[in-house]
């Protein structure tokens, strides 16, 4: 019986978790390697729903529209009502 692929976002999470950091492109490259004919878009929609759920961090690297990915850690964020 074959085995079932890993979700994209699983995929995700384990490469970021693995580097500690890691530019989109670089990102891209290496799910791209491991699930053929994922697009750019795919990566980022997936990516998004990574950061609501408080499991990444994506920031701009400086460069033009280059993000960096990062694992989100123990950042915390204040709730409204806690500021």
């Amino acid at each position: 019986m074959a085995k079932a692929p890993l979700p994209l976002i699983t995929v995700i999470y384990d490469i970021v978790k693995s580097k500690g950091a890691i530019k989109d492109r670089e990102l891209y490259d290496l799910v791209s390697s491991s699930i053929p004919g994922v697009s750019f878009s795919q990566i980022e929609e997936a990516l998004l729903k990574l950061e609501v759920m408080g499991k990444i961090v994506a920031s701009s690297s400086g460069k033009k529209g280059e993000l960096l990915i990062e694992i989100s850690g123990e950042r915390r964020y204040l709730a409204p009502d806690e500021e």
